[in-house]
């Protein structure tokens, strides 16, 4: 992964010293059917923008690699937003998907993935939204109780294209957001805005509005209160928080310990799904660095809830296996990782995220099986990205085993991520894939 051996030695000191070593042998690309017949890998490119539509893109690149991850053909997407590879000999390959954004808030991905099978690959979304196609201004937002007084630290507001310049409190129930953002399709309507105050307590309330003139101040009421709702936890320790995912916005979470119940907006207009989510956590900071061991389990609810709702944190070797990979497998002078066999457990996730030094925020993942050998310097010398690594940057390195609904294969889980991404937003966090388990451990050296 990126700047391994910059970031490793920060990793080691934060958790245990450990060793590692081993070697791969050359190999072609794939494991598949040793036949001679030609398959296609193929996807469309799109960029979302900030009035809720799609645009093609071009700002993406499937790498087709060996078993060892080595480059052995690129696919550039075209000006329709379309890329297309054949692949001989092979049911599946190792790949990475590389996307960009430029300009403002510039954005570099790159997700590599193990045995992943040669069919059609569904939607590749590039990071980061625009405003093609839009027609966007600013506005004033007023959000206001009926219920009493307001907190300008304590009220949300989403569905902006860009944040409030200002917040202020000018009357004791009142908030005032000032020149927001906001995008809508040419002579269409403006976004829906809502609003939170106090959320994640017994005593939130929420509003949204719709119908508005956005060439003159919005007047949006809290109208809404909370509904609780009973939590079955399997764990003494765990904390809980709820979401609230609108079709234009989520709001900030704020995580609870000691209680036994979520406080949801169940007749919240705009609301897409409902997120509860029960973790154990262990968080620890030193000068070096900060570690967070998580394990938990969420599951996403189409409103409203009626019912209690019960959570099962996993618990198994996983802990002890990521941290043995950290001191042990990423400091080592090959990419090989061993998981063994994590109960419940098939898939493996790895991620960083830094900024590089023209201020381009880079992300890099790898998801495979429980054994394996990750990738490397995955991005080709013609993106420029070698020499934009700072070390002294802050950097997030991230580990975890995860799994949606019950133990499926990791094949599977590929399978299933493709159907996921042809899917609207709300449709890719409910159904199969509502129930979502995980056991990670994050590591992030500081500046």
């Amino acid at each position: 992964m990126l700047n391994k051996n910059a970031i490793t030695s920060v990793i080691i000191s934060l958790l245990l010293t450990g060793c590692g070593g081993g070697s791969s042998n050359d190999a072609p690309p794939g494991n598949g059917s040793g036949n001679n017949s030609t398959l296609t890998l193929q996807a469309n490119v799109i960029q979302e923008t900030h009035c809720g539509t799609t645009v093609s893109s071009p700002n993406a690149e499937i790498l087709v690699h060996d078993q060892n991850w080595r480059v052995v053909s690129r696919h550039k997407a075209n000006s329709a937003g379309q890329i297309s590879a054949a692949i001989t000999g092979a049911n599946t390959v190792n790949l990475s998907i590389i996307t960009f954004s430029t300009g403002a808030g510039a954005e570099f991905v790159v997700n590599s993935y193990a045995q992943h099978p040669v069919v059609d690959m569904g939607t590749i979304f590039v990071p980061g939204k625009t405003q093609q196609g839009c027609e966007c201004r600013t506005t004033d937002v007023r959000v206001n109780s009926p219920n009493g007084a307001l907190s300008a630290s304590d009220v949300q507001l989403t569905g902006f294209s860009s944040p409030e310049l200002r917040k202020s409190s000018p009357a004791f129930n009142e908030v005032l957001f000032e020149q927001v953002g906001i995008c809508r399709v040419a002579n269409g309507s403006w976004p829906l805005l809502t609003a939170f105050a106090n959320h994640g307590s017994a005593n939130a309330s929420a509003g949204s509005i719709r119908q508005y003139n956005g060439n003159n101040e919005v007047s949006l009421a809290l109208n809404q209160n909370v509904s609780t709702i009973p939590v079955s936890v399997d764990s003494s320790s765990a904390s809980l928080l709820e979401g609230h995912f609108t079709e234009t916005g989520t709001i900030n979470l704020r995580s609870r310990t000691n209680s036994n119940e979520v406080y949801v907006f169940n007749e919240l207009d705009g609301v897409n799904y409902i997120m509860v989510r029960a973790s154990d956590n262990q968080f620890d900071v030193t000068d070096e660095g900060t570690v967070l061991r998580s394990s938990s389990q969420r599951i996403n609810f189409l409103p409203p809830i009626n019912d209690a709702v019960v959570l099962n944190i996993p618990t198994s070797d996983a802990m002890g296996a990521l941290e043995n990979f950290l001191v042990r497998d990423l400091p080592s002078d090959n990419f090989n990782y061993n998981l063994g066999t994590i109960p419940g457990f098939n898939t493996f996730y790895l991620y960083v995220q830094t900024t590089l030094t023209d201020g381009t925020r880079y992300f890099q993942s790898f998801v495979g099986p429980l054994q394996g050998q990750y990738p490397d310097d995955v991005a080709p010398a013609d993106y420029g990205i070698d020499d934009k690594f700072d070390e002294n940057i802050r950097a997030t390195v991230a580990v975890s085993v995860i799994r949606y609904n019950e133990s499926d294969s990791y094949q599977q889980y590929l399978l299933n991520q493709i159907e996921r991404s042809k899917l609207p937003a709300a449709a890719r966090a409910t159904g199969k894939w509502a129930k979502y388990s995980t056991v990670s451990i994050q590591v992030t050296a500081p500046n």
